[in-house]
């Protein structure tokens, strides 16, 4: 041990700077480097030679590497010792003093006093490795780096905002409702979800009986956290878009306010978690990342979520928050439903030039809810995963079988948009039961062989290897500590190589090569021309005893077809509202098709389109006009027909509340021409129940229970709509709009609009005189939801009037106090006559036509002048003394009305 210390010294004296390592010059000590210096600056190929402890990767060539002779009493004849600069992250001039510093540490217990020390009071200790503190940048520089018990230091966001609204879940697009079908056991059921966000609503109809307490939940509830939640597992009361992915999964709590990872113990059995959530948009490896990939590699069943973020518009490396920089979790953009990525989706690459997001999946809201909906996929892998192998799905097994199973998007290989593609849960679950993976573990210098046989027939081979890094120090401007090579070697000696991407020209598609810098290398090969491939793993580099890792492998056969949407008992359109593209795999070369529906079983075919190109993979249909109906397609192939599953087309039946009265509550909705009955579904306990079937399209309940309805046509029920909710008692009592207005200058009309005739028995219109209330007509005979009175002998001045609804039960529901202002044989009606200066006066003309007011004091003295130019006016009194004042107004055709007001 002792010769090969003193040779890595005599190699680091030797070391020759060049053009690229001029930037790191700044980090050497310029004057008299002391005997026992215990950092120093060198190349990783000394350092990895020598298996000497690399505390910070500067690029693919020099590191910061510790020196532990410094720990003894012997010299060193080095003279690359390095400043204490190196612990500062490389954006420190960008530092702002309003946040605090992260401190990393390797001794927790000298570091406390150290600070102390240096007169730092506000410390805040996050773990045996972390503390936060209040300071400025020149006292990091001057005093704090230089300690000792120093690691490193930076500046970190640790505010988590949301970053969807609303859920918007389309099952089709990532093969969700394919898997629920070829996997209908594979619901979920035994998984435990966490949640880091606010705390969702466990009184929500899609949420009941699904937390796990936890001791870690916020006490602010939420929408957002609440809907992530139904993304991931909701049970489907409230519409089709509260349906989850894994529906039997239970979920728990964390409060994300707590932006570190989470204790394992306080997750409670928990392998998936779900963050949907960022910060800021923070490019470089820092203390959470670094909290993030330790925890990952410390438990390998445990699998975090990220989404990249909404920032997408600011170009490349826009991903928000370092946590979503770390190498061992998963993160998720977002596309929309003809799989083109959402302009705000945000993209990589990571700081180092890792490809960052892995994946994407269907949002059009955010990449919030995107990353949900991958969280649930994750869900019924585990699930299946443990169901037929009885052990635990690991990350790194999970990674590489989503983005095997992943279509490609974007430019062909991976990008920094698109990551590895849209993922695919049929596919993926397929993986696992197929078997298609292989795992092993490998030292430095050791190469895994893998073979694996292919039929003749197969074309487009993707091989995907993943490990779980060990965590980076902090600030390492690389974060690859752990170095796997993959390549694909045919039968004839043909070496594939992965693919890779340059992060200094982003925009370019990924050409193959040697990868240094990710934990994912992907070979793809398009056309195999032998049935055996070679798969070989070599370990360029492992720091540790041994490093694990997982592979997924899948390939297509030539000439197949197979649609993915719709499936069995899929709907068109898929939420009743909106359409969304027919979808299929093709394996087909340079083919198109024609593509038909039915609605009698096949009997007969409408075309819907000719030359269809297969490659593109969907096809987006619009009817021409809404129909309720079972329909299955076909697309027609070299004169091959290829039939989908039988599913249905029907619509939402838009439910509204026509009333919320009296403890009852009465709903209505459309009546399609093709649709006879309904179906009513009451919630009982955490689900929907069948009640019973109607004819009419309004129901009324008293129950306040909740309810939904469903269509019912050729004896089958199509798209659940969206159930009702509970209102607030008598917040919709019956009258829309109710008004009175003098009518035909000696009547007073009183019109009405109600939302519902339910249980009404008769109608009175009743007038109030002098706080007496007289019924002056009554309506027995009700038909129509608007209706009118007539006052034949009002009264001059204000009349005042309400209507009375008399329900079977001899309940009275009462409009509002309804007033009119008949003038008689007056002119005007100028109200009120006596009147505070905060109050106006109103004129009111009994016809359209151009008059003057005028105000007079009781001397005679003109105060105002004013113009009336509509039927209805105000004057503003505000400036007027107290007193008794006339008034005059004079038509333009020369009629005059005088009066008297009061003012106070």
């Amino acid at each position: 041990m002792k010769k090969q210390i003193t040779f890595l010294f005599v190699m680091i004296t030797t070391i020759s700077f060049s053009q690229n390592s001029e930037k790191w010059k700044q980090y050497l000590k310029k004057e008299n480097p002391g005997k026992f210096e215990k950092y120093y600056l060198t190349s990783l190929e000394n350092a990895h030679h020598n298996k000497y402890k690399v505390v910070k990767k500067l690029d693919n060539t020099f590191c910061i590497v510790e020196n532990e002779n410094s720990r003894s009493n012997k010299s060193s004849k080095a003279n690359n010792a390095v400043n204490d600069l190196w612990k500062l992250p490389s954006n420190f001039s960008n530092t702002t003093e309003n946040k605090p510093y992260i401190i990393a540490t390797d001794n927790i217990k000298a570091l406390i006093p150290d600070l102390r020390a240096k007169n730092i009071s506000d410390i805040k200790i996050l773990d045996n490795h972390l503390v936060i503190i209040k300071s400025n940048s020149k006292k990091i520089i001057d005093e704090i780096i230089a300690l000792s018990s120093v690691s490193s230091v930076s500046q970190e966001s640790l505010q988590p905002k949301a970053e969807s609204k609303i859920a918007d879940q389309n099952f089709s697009i990532n093969d969700i409702n394919k898997a629920n079908i070829n996997f209908p056991l594979t619901t979920g059921e035994n998984q435990i979800v966490a949640i880091k966000d606010d705390f969702f609503d466990v009184n929500d109809i899609d949420l009941l009986n699904k937390q796990i307490p936890s001791t870690t939940q916020s006490t602010i509830v939420s929408s957002h956290a609440t809907a992530m939640a139904t993304i991931v597992s909701g049970l489907g009361n409230s519409s089709v878009l509260g349906k989850g992915v894994a529906q039997k999964a239970k979920i728990q709590s964390s409060d994300f306010s707590n932006i570190y990872p989470d204790e394992v113990e306080t997750l409670q059995g928990a392998t998936t978690q779900n963050h949907s959530y960022g910060t800021e948009i923070e490019n470089f490896y820092g203390s959470l990342a670094n909290a993030y990939d330790a925890q990952l590699f410390l438990n390998p069943d445990l699998t975090h979520c990220f989404s990249s973020g909404n920032t997408g518009l600011e170009g490349y490396k826009s991903i928000t928050g370092n946590f979503k920089q770390s190498k061992n979790s998963i993160v998720l953009g977002c596309i929309d439903q003809n799989e083109v990525i959402m302009p705000f989706s945000s993209k990589g690459p990571a700081y180092d030039g890792r490809i960052k997001p892995e994946l994407v999946a269907f949002s059009t809201q955010g990449t919030s809810n995107s990353t949900a909906l991958a969280t649930g996929i994750i869900t019924l892998m585990k699930q299946h995963y443990k169901t037929i192998n009885n052990s635990s799905l690991t990350n790194a097994l999970t990674k590489a079988i989503l983005i095997n199973s992943a279509k490609d998007l974007g430019n062909a290989g991976p990008d920094f948009t698109y990551g590895y593609g849209n993922i695919n849960a049929d596919k993926s679950l397929k993986t696992i039961s197929e078997n298609r993976i292989l795992s092993g573990n490998l030292i430095s210098g050791q190469t895994n062989s893998h073979t694996i046989t292919l039929p003749l027939n197969a074309k487009n081979l993707k091989i995907t290897l993943v490990w779980n890094d060990l965590p980076a120090a902090v600030n390492s401007n690389i974060s690859l500590v752990n170095d796997l090579d993959l390549e694909v070697v045919s039968a004839d000696n043909i070496t594939f190589l992965p693919w890779i991407l340059n992060p200094d020209t982003p925009e370019k598609q990924a050409v193959r090569g040697k990868d240094k810098i990710n934990t994912i290398e992907q070979v793809t090969i398009e056309t195999p021309v032998s049935e055996s491939y070679t798969i070989n793993v070599i370990g360029s580099y492992v720091s540790n005893t041994s490093q694990e890792y997982s592979i997924a492998y899948e390939y297509e056969l030539e000439n197949q077809f197979e649609w993915n949407y719709p499936v069995n008992n899929d709907n068109f359109p898929f939420d009743g509202k909106t359409i969304s593209p027919f979808k299929w795999n093709s394996s087909f070369s340079n083919s198109s098709g024609q593509l038909s529906i039915s609605y009698n079983d096949g009997q007969t075919w409408e075309i819907i389109a000719n030359e269809i190109n297969l490659d593109n993979e969907q096809f987006t249909y619009i009817p021409s006009q809404q129909k309720f109906s079972k329909a299955k397609l076909k697309m027609t192939i070299d004169n091959t027909d290829y039939i989908s599953d039988s599913f249905t087309i029907s619509y939402d039946l838009n439910i509204s509340t026509s009333l919320v009265c009296d403890g009852t509550t009465e709903i209505n909705w459309d009546k399609p021409a093709d649709v006879a009955l309904f179906n009513i579904y009451q919630l009982t306990g955490d689900h929907l129940e069948f009640k019973e079937q109607i004819t009419n399209t309004t129901f009324a309940y008293t129950d306040g229970n909740i309810y939904t309805i469903i269509p019912v046509f050729d004896n089958i029920e199509g798209i659940k709509s969206e159930s009702t909710l509970q209102y607030i008692q008598n917040s919709n009592c019956y009258f829309e709009l109710a008004f009175a207005e003098v009518f035909e200058e000696n009547k007073v009309k009183i019109d009405a609009s109600l939302f519902s005739l339910y249980n009404i028995n008769r109608i009175e219109l009743v007038k109030i005189s002098n706080n007496a209330e007289s019924v002056i007509s009554t309506m027995s005979d009700i038909n129509s939801k608007t209706f009118s009175f007539l006052d034949t002998s009002p009264a001059k001045g204000t009349n005042k009037y309400k209507i009375n609804l008399i329900l079977e039960s001899n309940t009275v529901i009462s409009s509002s106090i309804l007033d009119a202002n008949y003038l008689g044989n007056d002119l005007f009606f100028v109200h009120p006559t006596l009147l505070s200066k905060n109050e106006e006066l109103s004129i009111e003309a009994k016809k359209e036509g151009n008059a003057t007011f005028y105000l007079y004091d009781i001397s005679g003295q003109n105060t105002i002048t004013s113009p009336l130019l509509s039927k209805t006016n105000t004057i503003n009194i505000k400036n007027t003394a107290s007193g008794i004042y006339l008034y005059k107004i004079i038509t333009s055709s020369g009629e005059m009305q005088t009066g008297k007001i009061a003012v106070f």
